[in-house]
């Protein structure tokens, strides 16, 4: 075995493209940020005219979907977050110029250069599209130092290791930074036989026919089902590719089919990569996995969600049919649309309403109560719908599927992005997730808490707080507990007996390394609460799959406080609290997640 972590040089890069998804998070098209040598760490980078000057003041001011352009002139390592300069949260090229206001990338023409890596990352760095030369000028401040070798080396069993029933105890759960949630098993990309550079959405079933439990977890090149039946022994099943994206979110159905005398699964899957929406037949699991069709009424959408089933199987409510909503499409300004599942593999549309606009993602629930009043005449028991669409949330009656009847529309103070969101076990409350508060406002993990019982006039009651500036991204309800999926700060379980007062009872962060729980878009992007086992199935953007053990009870104890985030080094260039070479040696290892050999 070859080290990699031996300093021996430096060399210098030439950044010739960083090919990256383009597609777009929200509604609209993201912005591009600009870097020049002659730039301007000040503003927002938006303009070709005011450039920034170094690509990690950028990088602060981006959003997940965004894309840095950087000019043709040479930037020293320590002038920039190498980390996120390979993320694929946003996209970073070079090889551009000022003279042209960064209007056509020309690598070979418009050299950009990056100086001050060392030299035995050679090999990885040109399996991501550079152009290596070695620089006899380097000097000994712009290797890597040799107190971060010993993160490195703990970072890299995080990202190619299988790690397995790890214990939390006195906070730790081996590298892990937990409370109440012990560890199953870890399942890195690197393991996967795709070999994807990212993951993104998850979702969980029981097969009826079997009692197996299964994993279906979006990466940036297809679709993966994993058998977790076995939790401290994942096996993978199948992956089927699709287009490349950051964005992938998928929902499975099941239905016992009279014919055959067996239960039917199906996986359907959007995408913002233009795949429009995948069908895959999982029936004949563990053995095989099929995509039977794909639709092509649109190319890309932010989300799909199954309306009225049970979130442990996927099958349909009692007395009630199962529907699927597309959210956030390339039609009809991202409305969200309606279809039956009559013909699973040939979902028919019902309704695209034209008044609801872009429609980010979505819940429904079943009311019986006094409420259904409110709802369409003769509407009872009423279908909600609840759509979160940017800086609202909207409710409406949807049990006519095809004249769906909006009842009100809803924002609260502090709004930055309502991303998404679940409703308590009583029905009367929502948990909402904004995405970008904690980045435009500076303020900590909120989760916002919106009072429906009155359902033409909701109104916020409460809130969680949490310890950390870390992003809160997806959420789902489970009795008592909120499950939720806190970007860099892993997984966050919160007691919801008292809706309007969350209280933490546990978490466990599958980001460990880089420390630092900061608003960036890395980290834990999905959590699934509801296999029968009990288990927990989380998605980590860089890390992969984990599977946890949830040791919360319900009026229990709150985590310990954090202890204070460390100081930066002087003069570490990144812009964060994190040194820059660590960032650096960090991202190298992650790139490909294998370790060289001879």
């Amino acid at each position: 075995m070859k080290s990699i972590i031996t300093v021996t040089g430096s060399i210098v890069l030439v950044l010739t493209s960083l090919l990256n998804s383009s597609v777009s998070a929200h509604s609209g098209s993201h912005p591009v940020r600009y870097v020049a040598e002659n730039g301007s760490d000040q503003g927002d980078c938006s303009k070709p005219s005011a450039p920034c000057a170094s690509i990690a003041y950028a990088v602060n001011q981006s959003s997940k979907g965004d894309k840095i352009h950087v000019a043709s002139g040479t930037y020293h390592a320590g002038e920039m977050d190498i980390f996120y300069l390979l993320n694929d949260m946003v996209a970073i090229s070079g090889g551009f110029s000022t003279q042209d206001n960064f209007t056509k990338q020309n690598p070979d023409q418009h050299l950009t250069t990056i100086t001050g890596i060392p030299a035995d990352y050679r090999e990885k760095l040109a399996n991501k599209g550079f152009h290596l030369v070695r620089d006899a000028k380097g000097l000994p401040e712009q290797r890597l130092k040799p107190e971060y070798l010993d993160l490195l080396e703990r970072y890299q069993k995080i990202t190619t290791s299988v790690e397995k029933q790890l214990t939390c105890a006195n906070g730790q759960a081996g590298e892990y930074p937990c409370f109440n949630i012990d560890l199953e098993s870890h399942l890195p990309l690197s393991q996967l036989t795709s070999s994807p550079s990212s993951a993104n959405d998850i979702w969980g079933y029981i097969d009826l026919n079997n009692n197996r439990e299964y994993a279906v977890m979006g990466l940036y090149n297809g679709t993966v089902l994993i058998d977790v039946t076995d939790p401290v022994n994942p096996v993978e099943v199948d992956t089927i590719t699709g287009a490349n994206s950051t964005w992938r979110d998928v929902k499975v159905y099941q239905y016992f089919d009279g014919d055959t005398s067996q239960y039917k699964t199906y996986a359907y899957v959007t995408t913002e990569g233009q795949g429009g929406l995948q069908i895959i037949d999982l029936s004949n699991a563990p053995d095989s996995i099929e995509l039977v069709n794909t639709i092509n009424v649109f190319q890309t959408a932010h989300n799909v969600y199954l309306g009225n089933i049970n979130y442990a199987d996927g099958t349909a409510l009692d007395g009630h049919q199962a529907y699927l909503y597309i959210t956030g499409s390339n039609l009809d300004n991202g409305s969200y649309r309606v279809f039956d599942l009559v013909d699973p593999v040939n979902p028919a549309l019902v309704t695209t309403p034209s008044s609801a606009g872009y429609v980010h993602d979505a819940t429904n629930l079943i009311i019986d109560d006094t409420r259904t009043g409110q709802c369409a005449s003769g509407h009872n028991p009423c279908e909600l719908f609840i759509d979160f669409n940017e800086n609202t949330v909207d409710i409406w009656d949807t049990t006519d599927k095809s004249n769906p009847f909006k009842i009100s529309t809803t924002s609260y103070a502090g709004a930055s992005y309502t991303h998404s969101g679940w409703y308590s076990k009583d029905k009367n409350y929502i948990f909402i997730q904004d995405e970008l508060d904690e980045r435009n406002r500076g303020v900590n993990s909120t989760l916002y808490v919106m009072d429906i019982q009155d359902l033409t006039s909701p109104r916020i009651a409460g809130s969680y707080v949490g310890s950390t500036p870390a992003i809160d991204h997806n959420g789902f309800t489970l009795e008592d507990k909120y499950y939720m999926s806190n970007y860099k700060r892993g997984l966050t379980v919160l007691d919801v007996s008292n809706p309007v007062a969350p209280k933490e009872i546990g978490f466990f962060d599958t980001y460990p390394i880089p420390e630092g729980n900061d608003s960036q878009f890395d980290g834990a992007w999905g959590t699934y609460p509801y296999l029968p086992s009990g288990n927990i199935l989380v998605s980590d953007i860089s890390n992969g799959l984990f599977i946890l053990k949830d040791n919360s009870e319900i009026g229990g104890s709150e985590p310990p406080a954090p202890p204070p985030s460390p100081q930066p080094e002087p003069d570490s260039g990144g812009g964060g609290s994190t040194p820059i070479w660590l960032l650096l040696g960090l991202t190298l290892f992650g790139i490909r997640r294998k370790i060289m050999s001879n």
